[in-house]
């Protein structure tokens, strides 16, 4: 139900003929005026194309007034009659409106290395990732959520190598999978890269020898960092790395062997890159995430589906010899309107795609392509959303020019690639290769003590973890995914305004109003003469509910949510602090202000829902 889009589109046929434009037209330019003083509803006329004083006939049931002011047609309507038109029908899903032609969407997030735990720049991905999740299927569409376990490149096989050389142990009980192996890699990385720049330094020129050993020196100082953890571990992995003749040649083995799916190598790998996984599951069900698939790359190298891949692409007509291996030119085959379809950008030169390295290995690059096929076709999906951190934008670009060239145009139109900048800490500067990160439990115990100082509780308290979840997501979501965001701990965990727990107060309040009323609510003899100040402002901003949920969903921006809750629960809160509800001695009044905050507590619920955020019943 969406009273609001009813009267636009009720003005906009009775006045869009007497301006010479096309209703549609008319409803897109509609705006809402910055004070309700000028109006309700404003139409820029320029935008229409017309210009000058106009003279226009406006009957509708909904409209108070109407007058031109300068460029603007302004409107006032009449609160009673969408008063009425609101309440008289509320249900428990007001808002949530659905599509009338489902897709079927696959969402791709998170998918973090299996190589150390998830830290804070894994986490706007993944709350993006979910938020993203749960507005498409409250919209109505079928929603398939995807994680991409990359156990196939260097990384993974840096890790086996190094606990290789400590013998394949396993965690210690009650040690968390994926932080003990993160430690693992980290030391392993280190101590390759001090002995490949110490191979260095013995044949360079002076410059570059002082250059060389000051990198060294710093590594040499984290390397006694990352040592302090497990001191037995570092020097096992040390001493093995030491003996050993050609450290490079034996991680590309273990490369080449996992990719040709040597039977011992997968049962090691996988053994380890489940564990992490296990990890990641624990810290991501913290924040109420979850995936419908995780798909592993070596599942796509085993199945040929990559081989299929580069042989379609050996034969292609972009094919090139580049840099001593084999590439596609992505630029030579594709015309102006099919970059524009495939959302690149003007005059960019798209870099040439590597299909595989000089050994014979496939690329991540390669896989990418099988990967996206896959998400397409198992099960069948009409649109692709990729979040990945806006560093990818290139090989995004690189891979939809891909797809286009390789036969596939269809898919490439439709893979989005949903970028995000990163998120920081305050004065941390992290680097997973060298043991340097905010693990996501880190994070979120942090900001659990901070709750947990701000209830002056000891111990986990009532819905504690429920307001950590809102807090962090709400941090999160409320930023545009192309601005950077600096993660303050206080700021998160405000009760008192813009932020999670802000909201989630908000809802108890209107809750419990309701709760002690306990009483039935209805139009029937309601003030209207009532609905003045901050509660014609809660009517009108209950009325733009559904428009907001659509909006974000349909332009998949859940900052514009957001952003509307927190200026609903401002205009309730200040409300709140100036008058009674169940309290008001008049029967009318006290009527309209029960259907208000049944608005409100149906609205933060819905609203905090498809957000993933906990609508709590006490604080």
């Amino acid at each position: 139900m969406d009273v609001l889009g009813r009267v636009k589109r009720e003005i906009a046929s009775q006045l869009a003929p007497q301006l010479g434009v096309q209703v549609e037209r008319l409803i897109a330019v509609m705006e809402y005026p910055p004070r309700d003083q000028i109006g309700d509803l404003a139409i820029p006329l320029p935008a229409l194309g017309v210009k000058g004083q106009v003279s226009l006939t406006l009957n509708s049931s909904y409209v108070r007034s109407y007058s031109q002011d300068g460029p603007f047609l302004n409107v006032k309507l009449r609160e009673d009659a969408i008063f009425r038109e609101i309440f008289s029908s509320i249900g428990e899903d007001y808002g949530l409106d659905k599509v009338e032609r489902p897709m079927r969407i696959v969402v791709e997030h998170t998918s973090a290395n299996p190589i150390h735990p998830l830290h804070i720049g894994h986490l706007r991905n993944a709350i993006i990732g979910d938020a993203l999740v749960r507005l498409t299927r409250a919209r109505g569409h079928a929603v398939t959520a995807r994680f991409y376990v990359n156990d196939s490149g260097r990384q993974v096989a840096i890790l086996i190598y190094g606990l290789s050389k400590l013998g394949y142990p396993d965690p210690p009980a009650g040690e968390k999978k994926d932080q003990w192996a993160g430690v693992i890699y980290a030391m392993t990385n280190i101590i390759l890269e001090i002995r490949a720049i110490s191979e260095e330094l013995k044949g360079t020129t002076e410059e570059e020898y002082r250059e060389k050993v000051t990198k060294r020196d710093e590594l040499v100082a984290l390397a006694a960092e990352i040592r302090s953890r497990n001191p037995p571990f570092f020097d096992r992995i040390a001493e093995g790395i030491k003996n050993e003749e050609d450290p490079e040649a034996k991680i590309a083995e273990i490369i080449r062997k996992y990719e040709e799916g040597d039977p011992e190598t997968r049962k090691i790998v996988r053994k380890y890159v489940d564990m992490v996984l296990d990890g990641f599951r624990e810290s991501l069900g913290k924040l109420r995430t979850e995936f419908d698939h995780f798909d592993y790359e070596s599942d796509l190298l085993w199945s040929g589906e990559v081989r299929s891949i580069l042989r379609n692409a050996l034969s292609s007509q972009a094919r090139i010899e580049y840099k001593g291996t084999q590439a596609l030119d992505l630029n030579r085959y594709m015309d102006e309107e099919t970059r524009r379809e495939l959302r690149i950008p003007e005059g960019l030169e798209i870099p040439p795609l590597v299909l595989m390295r000089a050994d014979g290995t496939t690329l991540y690059t390669l896989r990418d392509i099988a990967y996206t096929i896959r998400k397409f076709v198992s099960p069948k999906a009409d649109l692709v959303i990729n979040v990945i951190a806006e560093q990818q934008t290139v090989p995004q670009i690189q891979l939809r020019a891909a797809l286009y060239i390789l036969g596939y145009p269809d898919l490439a139109r439709n893979l989005i690639h949903y970028s995000y900048s990163m998120v920081t800490l305050q004065g941390m500067k992290m680097s997973g290769r060298l043991g340097r990160y905010i693990s996501l439990d880190e994070v979120y115990e942090r900001v659990r003590q901070a709750v947990l100082e701000k209830m002056k509780e000891k111990g986990d308290g009532e819905g504690v973890d429920k307001i950590v979840n809102g807090a962090i997501r709400y941090a999160i979501l409320s930023v545009s995914a192309d601005k950077p965001i600096t993660f303050n701990i206080g700021r998160v965990t405000n009760f008192e305004e813009n932020s999670g727990p802000y909201l989630q107060y908000t809802y108890v309040r209107a809750y419990n109003i309701l709760s002690k009323y306990g009483g039935r609510i209805d139009v029937n003899g309601v003030s209207y003469e009532d609905l003045v100040n901050e509660k014609r402002k809660l009517l009108f901003i209950i009325a733009k509910f559904p428009e907001t949920f659509r909006n974000a969903a349909d332009n998949l921006e859940p900052e514009l949510l957001t952003s509307y809750l927190r200026q609903l629960s401002d205009v309730f809160n200040v409300w709140y602090d100036k008058e009674r509800v169940i309290q008001e001695p008049d029967e009318g009044k006290r009527m309209t202000r029960l259907n208000l905050v049944k608005g409100v507590e149906t609205v933060l619920r819905n609203g905090l829902k498809v957000l993933g955020i906990d609508s709590l019943t006490k604080m």
